[in-house]
């Protein structure tokens, strides 16, 4: 009796290494891609943070040029603004939009926040901070409206307020306010 031997074929598919190389291939770049998208989360963080600083400039601005008055309507306003607590350099995570009240029988306020005047306090989001300011307010004086800074910080110097992530201080926004109310936002790394 004669045993014939087959022809054993093998189906194709993947053998069992070639399945561990592609699973590592995948595994890599997944690691990869989620690292990257953690990074590109917190700068979105910070340029966030940025622009509603900025709104909040142009929102006093607009409010000084249109010369509106506070909810209580008892007290005449002056002027509108932001303030950032100074002492509080090189990390604050809150700022103030103030209005300028007008002193007693003066038409005009003294042009800087004081405590009796905050109408809305800014925290900013988780791991941004303001790590430098050259000013403490920037207050917008209708009906042009003027700029005046507070500390005065001379003439043609803009007002500087940088803010950043508090785990990537090479990577900051900076906004500047000229004393012609131009304000300017740039994101800036070292």
């Amino acid at each position: 009796m004669k045993l014939k031997i087959k022809n054993l074929k093998f189906s194709p598919g993947f053998t069992l290494i070639e399945m561990l190389v592609t699973l590592g291939i995948v595994a890599a770049m997944s690691a990869m891609v989620l690292g990257y998208s953690r990074k590109s989360e917190t700068t979105t963080y910070l340029v966030r943070e940025g622009n509603r600083i900025v709104f909040e400039l142009r929102r006093a601005q607009n409010q000084a040029m249109l010369m509106l008055e506070r909810d209580s309507g008892s007290e005449k306003v002056c002027g509108w603004g932001i303030y950032i607590d100074p002492s509080d350099l090189p990390h604050v995570e809150q700022f103030f939009l103030f209005a300028d009240l007008c002193l007693t029988g003066e038409s005009k306020g003294n042009e800087k926040y004081n405590t009796n005047e905050e109408v809305e306090k800014n925290t900013l989001l988780k791991g941004v901070e303001i790590f430098y300011s050259n000013v403490s307010s920037v207050t917008f004086i209708p009906p042009e409206p003027r700029i005046k800074f507070n500390p005065d910080i001379g003439d043609g110097t803009d007002a500087k307020i940088r803010i950043q992530l508090k785990n990537q201080p090479e990577t900051y926004c900076e906004i500047q306010v000229s004393e012609t109310g131009q304000i300017h936002k740039e994101l800036k790394w070292n």
